[in-house]
């Protein structure tokens, strides 16, 4: 189970994506990697070992060919660092019958029931401003527990007939104490154990809970942010574990804002992944007539997750495409595009599965029950290279915490492997 108890311990220490990020930096630079820097100029050389952030939450790592030359093609992976939870607004403390109230809006598709009566903690990224006036970004994990408690059966009788549906602005606030008029800034500061002016902040509540293996022979991962850090975790591992190629780029890409339509900065939607892409080649050549031939010799898989079927709600699938838990990577198709998948991306993803020998299910959602959106179709359309949508099964996606199979984990990381090698 090392790939898997390596995971329990990822999801664990990457509770944002700033701290997913920052963490496979330090990672990186252990192993060797040069950092550069959109803002400087690049020194990429053949052989060599590189990654690049952008605003803190999203990286683009990549191996350059040992025999690099104007013949060669990218070999892409891409997944998403973010999750969907509560973010602490700007003005943070609410004040109501005695209590001090966390002020939260929605980040993304939360299933909202499953954040009561959980033990929650927060973090993310502070902005301070040092003495010397410059602006330093400030990684914090707290560890305080909040929680946002659920109306007794009591007081709401009709809760198990008529469902329970909370009111995202007036039930969603963190209790985090009794009203004393305390400084969320210097709250904060002491901590964090920060020094300096705090400026701004971009930060998450998170499950205080410890990821864990599950079921009577923990064939189950019971664990927040599954979807999607169990995806960037398994191409990371790929990546690591593969020899340099000859000719091809190998490349991860991990993006923020996928969770809310990656159209920001850093999502899959901006101009990250085609810019450094852009300056990789013209280490090589200058002209973009070879820059396009090579990228159409390239590859892109979209590694999210995908829905198992539910042994309750078994209706909810297209009866004929019902992905099971430890049976294998899902490959993820939609007739409108909704997922990068074509007949070819599909003949692909099947020959790398099977040099790996491992076996594959396919997904098409019920036709009366629209599908979900990755990052496969924005990265397809932006780059018009061959791509393909796929992800391993899990349960209870978008809950504060997911369910998903031990041995899918270790499967689809040796498909990610043949995809470095081919």
């Amino acid at each position: 189970m090392s790939y898997t108890s390596n995971l329990l311990q990822f999801i664990d220490e990457n509770p944002t994506s700033f701290h997913v990020v920052s963490n496979l930096k330090k990672e990186l630079l252990s192993l060797g990697y040069t950092e550069l820097l959109e803002h400087e100029n690049w020194d990429v050389s053949s052989n060599g070992q590189f990654f690049v952030t952008r605003a803190d939450g999203s990286i683009v790592i990549f191996r350059t060919p040992s025999k690099w030359d104007k013949d060669y093609a990218f070999n892409i992976i891409g997944a998403h660092t973010d999750s969907p939870c509560l973010k602490i607004k700007n003005n943070p403390i609410s004040t109501k019958e005695g209590y001090q109230l966390l002020n939260v809006e929605i980040y993304g598709g939360v299933l909202l029931n499953s954040w009561f009566d959980r033990d929650l903690y927060f973090g993310g990224r502070v902005i301070i401003e040092n003495k010397q006036g410059e602006l330093e970004s400030k990684y914090i994990k707290i560890t305080k527990k909040l929680r946002i408690p659920r109306l007794a059966i009591h007081l709401d009788r009709e809760v198990n007939k008529q469902g329970f549906k909370p009111n995202p602005q007036e039930h969603m606030f963190p209790i985090i104490g009794f009203s004393n008029n305390i400084s969320f800034e210097d709250w904060l500061k002491e901590e964090a154990n920060i020094d300096g002016d705090i400026l701004s902040w971009d930060l998450f509540l998170f499950d205080a809970e410890a990821s864990s293996f599950g079921g009577v022979n923990e064939e189950f991962i019971y664990a927040p942010r599954l979807d999607n850090l169990a995806s960037v975790h398994a191409s990371f591992e790929a990546m690591k574990g593969v020899a340099i190629d000859d000719h091809k780029i190998q490349m991860a890409v991990y993006f923020q804002h996928e969770e809310i339509g990656s159209e920001s900065q850093n999502g899959a939607n901006s101009n990250f992944l085609e810019a450094t892409l852009k300056r990789i080649h013209s280490f090589v050549a200058s002209d973009e007539e070879t820059y396009y031939k090579n990228l159409a010799k390239s590859f892109f898989i979209s590694a999210d997750m995908a829905h198992a079927v539910h042994p309750s709600y078994a209706n909810r699938h297209d009866p004929n495409h019902k992905p099971h838990i430890g049976a294998g990577p899902v490959i993820k198709s939609n007739a409108n595009m909704r997922y990068a998948t074509d007949g070819f991306s599909i003949a692909k993803f099947k020959q790398w599965c099977r040099k790996a020998g491992v076996s594959f299910q396919d997904f098409c959602s019920r036709n009366d029950i629209g599908c979900g959106s990755t990052i496969g179709p924005m990265v397809a359309s932006n780059l018009g290279i061959p791509s393909i949508d796929v992800g391993n099964p899990m349960l209870s996606m978008h809950s504060i915490r997911e369910m998903c199979g031990t041995k899918d984990h270790d499967a689809i990381i040796k498909v990610f492997l043949e995809f470095y090698n081919s």
